[in-house]
């Protein structure tokens, strides 16, 4: 194409001869035609620069600011970018009305002298048409040869970023998320903004983004998508024009390469995911694997191992579509593995057998649950989902040979926090991120459980073991002072009679209770779970 600027040099013309829509002239054209006939703009095609010499709209008694105003309107219409007309043959000058109605309708207006013919322009003009055709095939060849040859050779995307750049000789920047990747090129462009931030959250939204698209109407983006996720982007400064064809080349050429990179690096990814999920599985299944082996196995998913976990399991409420839920997982493991990467020991993540998101925390033997800081930063990640995330954390056992104990506690709570979200549901209510700690479950810890009756006696037992044990040892009466208080309603006075004993002897061995188990009898939440217990403890 050219420009109706570039047609009056190309055709032996003069700025003088253009009568209106001087601020027009950039408009571009795709080639030349003539008619005059009052219909005849029926079959012109958009793009078309015009030549006639008026007659059929001032003919037949006509006004000619009429004809011509009509003239106009039919052409901006078609997409006409412009017209000449012969002035001194049926029309003398063009009156204002019609150069206002011109400029109205951002349509040049070009004064064709009497001298020349139709051919004097049609064909110089179709002749430079088509040599700027041929260029543009030239460098459109040229361009896919040079990044033929970046691919041939093995080129990086560092390499790929500065071919882009030499090509359309404007700053530009890349960014990838998978694999996390932020280039400038020149390195000093520092006016760019975060392209994480642009590329905003995941999901349906971002399939529906157009490939290339303006922002802040001076640069252009070209958004790099994969599987109807926005996966990274290339960013074009300073340009507020509309591209030449070869370089939307350049453009694409850079985007289909990124993309296979894209495509790589994520297969590469999901194989060594597929590994680490089997060491994971191994890791809460129980297995009798040596420590030895287990450090071996660890070493090779690229994970250094903590003596100590603490499990917690991440889900959300699943969607009509399972692909979609599928790649949403997919997507978010891959945003906690990159928030966590630079930790050492690192936080091992993963998806379960029921392809729900496994996270094992490192932590103290001394602690009982993750820190608040590793919960905070998977609040983070939460806020940018689509859905609601529930979470479930287990209680820290010391030895890696007690996470499958910490695992089990984790789905029983994230078990619990779904049926929280399902309630907030049903409420018109919704969060983030739902997150319950199996230490701070009431009755749900059995409800959630998978099997409740075995539930119960794992609960009977750490509830009532440590007392039996303290009773046999030191002649105590914890149980039975457990049992008449709650007997009593949580009356201190009622289970002191009944024990025979002074109010404070039964506060005494409650606060003695509390030291052993954890739990508070005074609590209605942990009454309700030592009941459990000494039932199940009395049912034998």
């Amino acid at each position: 194409m050219i420009t109706v600027r570039e047609l009056i040099e190309v055709a032996g013309m003069d700025t003088t001869d253009v009568l209106a829509g001087e601020a027009f002239l950039d408009k571009e054209l795709h080639g030349v035609t003539s008619f005059d006939s009052p219909d005849g703009h029926l079959w012109l095609r958009p793009g078309e620069f015009v030549l006639t010499t008026g007659f059929p709209f001032v003919a037949q008694g006509r006004e000619t600011a009429s004809g011509l105003i009509q003239l106009i309107d039919a052409l901006a219409e078609r997409g006409t970018p412009g017209f000449a007309i012969k002035l001194g043959r049926y029309i003398d000058a063009l009156p204002e009305a019609v150069i206002d109605r011109a400029n109205e309708r951002q349509m040049p207006v070009l004064s064709f002298p009497m001298e020349k013919g139709w051919s004097d322009v049609i064909v110089p003009v179709t002749s430079y048409i088509n040599a700027k055709q041929r260029q543009e095939l030239d460098r459109t060849h040229a361009i896919y040869e040079r990044f033929h040859r970046h691919l041939t050779s093995g080129g990086s995307v560092e390499n790929l970023a500065e071919l882009l750049y030499h090509i359309l000789e404007r700053p530009i920047s890349i960014y990838l998320r998978t694999p996390r990747k932020k280039l400038d090129v020149p390195a000093s462009v520092t006016h760019a903004p975060p392209l994480e931030k642009l590329l905003g959250r995941t999901g349906p939204n971002a399939s529906a983004r157009e490939p290339l698209t303006r922002y802040r109407d001076r640069h252009l983006i070209r958004w790099l998508l994969h599987n109807g996720e926005t996966q990274g982007a290339i960013l074009l400064w300073e340009v507020e024009r509309d591209l030449h064809p070869w370089e939307k080349v350049a453009i694409e050429q850079t985007a289909a390469l990124l993309s296979l990179e894209i495509e790589r690096h994520q297969t590469l990814a999901a194989a060594c995911q597929r590994f680490r999920n089997d060491f994971l599985h191994l890791l809460v299944g129980g297995c009798d694997a040596s420590r030895d082996l287990l450090y071996r196995k660890a070493e090779e998913a690229g994970w250094s191992l903590a003596d100590h976990y603490a499990a917690a399991v991440l889900s959300d409420a699943g969607a009509p579509d399972i692909m979609h839920t599928w790649r949403e997982r997919v997507s978010l493991l891959e945003a906690l593995r990159s928030e966590w990467e630079h930790i050492s020991p690192s936080v091992l993540c993963g998806l379960d057998r029921e392809n729900r998101i496994l996270l094992l925390f490192p932590a103290d033997a001394g602690s009982a649950e993750p820190s608040p800081e590793a919960v905070e930063s998977v609040k983070r990640i939460a806020r940018r989902h689509t859905r609601p995330l529930c979470l479930g954390i287990g209680r820290l056992h010391p030895g890696l040979e007690a996470v499958p104990h910490s695992y089990r506690e984790a789905v029983i709570a994230c078990r619990a926090a779904l049926n929280a979200v399902s309630n907030a549901s049903a409420d018109g209510q919704s969060a983030p991120l739902v997150v319950r700690w199996f230490a701070r479950l009431g009755l749900e810890r059995v409800l959630f459980a998978a099997s409740p009756e075995q539930e119960a006696r794992r609960l009977a037992d750490e509830c009532l073991n440590s007392l039996n044990r303290y009773d046999r040892e030191r002649n105590g009466q914890l149980v039975r002072t457990l049992r008449a208080f709650l007997e009593a309603d949580g009356n201190h006075a009622v289970a002191a009679e009944k024990l025979f004993v002074h109010k404070n002897t039964v506060k005494y061995r409650l606060h003695l209770i509390r030291e052993l188990t954890g739990l508070q009898p005074e609590c209605g939440r942990d009454q309700l779970l030592f009941r459990i217990a000494l039932t199940v403890h009395s049912a034998g």
